[in-house]
């Protein structure tokens, strides 16, 4: 009876050992990304990236492709996703919700940062945003993404421009490429896009047919936030792994992939330019939860 008792205590300690430690009955890491109406191209990017964070870490970390950032947000309240890729904007309005806080913000290749810009045809005859009157503009993923849709409203709200009466049509693109192309084709009046969408090599021949007429304040990147009350030696353990996969050549190549060139420490004042845009469309008035 005696022998089988200090079995059992050795078979408990372990046990013991392996749940401190994580290696057993690990709780599984859910990882969100908005699709932002690219499902199928986001997990072509991430799969293989949270692959290779897996082997780096051991942990058992689940990729998420979400429909929208509203999805991410309620299941964050409610614990099913512990870590999400966002754009900087809704992490701004969700601030004051206290159930996450920013983790890792994407790089940027240029040094003078990222802007949501408005662009035109080279030959076209507009300038400015007022040129535009009874023309076509495009914007992207309404509803949802803050650089395709919500900060161009207010850009144009700041001018005074109520767009829903002013332009002749408002067009919506599934992506910045497709804007970019639309207008160097000269299929599409106006458009906003990304400034850093013209660093990518690929559309070098894209850039020389636009003209940039407009653009915003120098935004972040996008965003890793994290839930508060997520495990922070487990925190610590992700970070590092996420920040330093680019050091090999397999992690190097997948983070370029996805038009970035790393990830870096974020801090909660890097999203203070986006209050201006939220108290141009009144949606700073977020309480807490």
């Amino acid at each position: 009876m005696l022998k089988y008792l200090h079995q059992f205590r050795i078979i408990l300690i372990f046990c013991l050992f392996c749940i401190i430690n994580g290696t057993l009955f690990a709780v599984p890491v859910n990882f969100a990304v908005p699709s932002s109406g690219e499902g199928i191209r986001q997990l072509s990017l991430w799969s293989p990236l949270i692959k290779l964070l897996k082997e780096e870490t051991g942990l058992d970390i689940n990729l998420v492709i979400t429909r929208n950032h509203e999805i991410i947000r309620e299941e964050m309240k409610l614990k099913n996703y512990d870590f999400a890729l966002i754009d900087p904007f809704w992490y701004k309005y969700w601030q004051n919700r206290g159930f996450c806080f920013p983790f890792l913000e994407t790089g940027r290749r240029e040094t003078d940062g990222f802007h949501i810009i408005l662009i035109v045809h080279k030959g076209s005859v507009f300038r400015t945003l007022k040129d535009l009157e009874n023309r076509s503009i495009a914007l992207t993923v309404p509803f949802d993404s803050a650089s395709g849709f919500y900060i161009p409203l207010a850009m144009m709200f700041e001018h005074n421009i109520e767009p829903f009466t002013y332009f002749k049509a408002i067009v919506f693109p599934e992506t910045f490429e497709s804007v970019l192309k639309g207008i160097a084709y000269g299929k599409l009046d106006s458009g906003f896009i990304t400034s850093d969408l013209l660093d990518n090599p690929e559309n070098s021949r894209y850039k020389d047919e636009i003209r940039i007429i407009m653009e915003s304040e120098v935004l972040p990147g996008q965003v890793i936030v994290v839930r508060k009350d997520f495990n922070q030696e487990l925190l610590c353990k992700i970070r590092e792994a996420i920040i330093h996969i680019v050091d090999s050549k397999r992690g190097a190549e997948l983070v370029n992939q996805m038009g970035f060139p790393g990830f870096m420490k974020s801090g909660e004042e890097e999203y203070d330019v986006l209050e201006k845009y939220l108290n141009i469309l009144e949606l700073n008035d977020a309480s807490p939860e």
